[in-house]
């Protein structure tokens, strides 16, 4: 057989062909997969250039906002000290600058615009302090290489120069006070590796219309005082309870045949909610009315003696009467005299939360949990008709808060019971500690941390009974004393906002 021979190589030549377009598919594909897995890379680290740079806008407006918050802590007790000045000079032997009604409101108009611009000075100087440290970079996290730093902190609509604002120019504060408003700007710059992002910070802060209150007042009385003898203890806890009911009175009152104070008693099953819906009816006023209740329990509370609404009525409890034993807490729009002793085994927090004025006097207080919380609450411990050894005793925290008094006569408390307040009690924002003593060189001072001046920025002696009992929102007389306006608790308006 012969066999015929090719040796011309084609199967060596289409495979060469075959390897070469398999090696040049590859290439292609190789091409493609680098350059995508380089814009990945690149987009990566734009994103995490943004997420330094917002991580930045947060760290800088939460740290401006803490800072906003210690300065308005230190403008209200400025304010208070300012005030503490007008009542100094009542007291004072020469009253030349405050013995008129228009002093004294000059005075506070002068002090409301200081602590104005004391306010936006203390926000020049934060501004000032962000600015020296201008591009100082932070980084967060060390293992991505990422960082954020501020830049170009400025003042906006309003007109300064750079002297102006690094020495915190009285013109330049003056104008910010005027536009009640400034505005903060800066650039937030994050990044990660060599791709930087910038976005622009705009903080506003608008300045509060006023740092007083003239809605709550301290009442100091002058030397002057009213032909009226001074009201006594015996004025507010009566020896004798009214026997006239309540339905029988207010026909009375409808009828223009009775006199103030408008006494009654609630027997029996009388809700003292039907009667104020019966007052109400007749167009009249429950703040006029003195209802002494036979069973606080039964007269005054539901279920429990929780969440009280005292519907704007006075409410006298006798002194036998425990029916306020347990929990007392939400109690609002009301007066409530107690003849005796406040004992409840638990809880008496959160009064007057509804931001009406209210007054809980009592002889004696005993409670086995907290008092927290207390707010537009006169708390009034006038100890008991003899003796030296009344109670004042909270087991748990106890606790002064927005436009709420503790009233003591420390001449009928324990002087144990004061020692244990002094360390304990906890007094905030326009909280005070009213007392009276008739013996001038008595005095009650609180302890521990910043003793002297915690003391000095919330606790008062009012010079008279009488005038202790008005400040605490009782009046018994008629008198000549002066109103000063509290400091008002501000809240931080402050806004920010991003640019991308």
């Amino acid at each position: 057989m012969k066999y015929i021979k090719n040796e011309r190589a084609y199967a060596l030549l289409i495979v060469l062909l075959i390897v070469v377009l398999i090696l040049s598919i590859s290439a292609t594909f190789m091409a493609g997969s680098l350059n995508n897995a380089k814009q990945e890379k690149s987009v990566d680290v734009s994103n995490q250039s943004v997420a330094a740079a917002e991580m930045g806008v947060l760290y800088y407006s939460t740290d401006f906002e803490r800072a906003l918050d210690q300065i308005k802590q230190e403008v209200l007790d400025q304010t208070r000290l300012e005030l503490n000045l007008i009542v100094e000079c009542l007291k004072s032997s020469n009253k030349a600058a405050c013995d008129t009604a228009a002093e004294r409101t000059a005075w506070e108009k002068d002090i409301d615009l200081r602590m104005k611009k004391q306010y936006v000075q203390k926000i020049l100087i934060k501004l000032n302090e962000l600015i020296k440290i201008n591009g100082v970079a932070t980084e967060p996290f060390t293992a991505t290489k990422s960082s954020y730093a501020a830049e170009s902190w400025k003042l906006i609509d309003v007109t300064y120069t750079a002297s102006e604002l690094t020495t915190v120019d009285s013109n330049l504060v003056k104008r910010i006070v005027d536009a009640g408003k400034l505005k903060i700007t800066a650039n937030v710059i994050g990044q990660a590796a060599s791709s930087p992002k910038n976005l622009t910070t705009l903080f506003t802060v608008n300045i509060p219309a006023t740092f007083l209150n003239p809605g709550e007042v301290y009442n100091v009385d002058q030397e002057i005082i009213a032909i009226n003898e001074d009201a006594k203890y015996q004025d507010i806890f009566k020896t004798q309870t009214p026997t006239k009911s309540c339905s029988t009175l207010l026909a009375e009152v409808v009828a223009n045949n009775a006199r103030a104070p408008f006494e009654c008693l609630l027997t029996g099953t009388q809700k003292l909610s039907d009667f104020v819906a019966q007052v109400n009816l007749a167009r009249l006023n429950p703040k006029d009315f003195w209802v002494h209740v036979e069973d606080f329990q039964n007269n005054v509370c539901s279920s429990n003696c929780n969440s009280l609404d005292f519907l704007g009525t006075n409410v006298v409890v006798k002194a036998t009467d425990t029916g306020a034993s347990n929990n007392m807490n939400n109690m609002v729009n009301g007066n409530l005299v107690i003849n005796g002793t406040l004992s409840a085994s638990q809880n008496l927090n959160n009064l007057g939360k509804n931001l009406s004025k209210q007054t809980i006097v009592l002889k004696e207080i005993n409670i086995g949990g907290n008092i927290k919380n207390l707010y537009y609450t006169n708390l009034m411990v006038l100890g008991k008709d003899t003796g030296t050894d009344s109670r004042l005793n909270v087991v748990g925290q106890f606790q002064i808060d927005n436009y709420s008094n503790l009233c003591m006569d420390i001449d009928r408390i324990s002087a144990a019971d004061l020692d244990v307040l002094a360390s304990k009690i906890e007094v905030t924002n326009s909280g005070q500690i009213i007392y009276y003593s008739v013996d001038p060189n008595k005095t009650f001072a609180l302890k521990g941390l910043n003793a002297a001046y915690r003391t000095e920025m919330f606790v008062k002696r009012s010079s008279s009974y009488s005038n202790f009992l008005l400040n605490c929102g009782i009046t018994m007389k008629s008198t000549q004393s002066v109103p000063i306006s509290s400091p008002i608790v501000i809240d931080t308006d402050f806004d920010f906002e991003v640019g991308y």
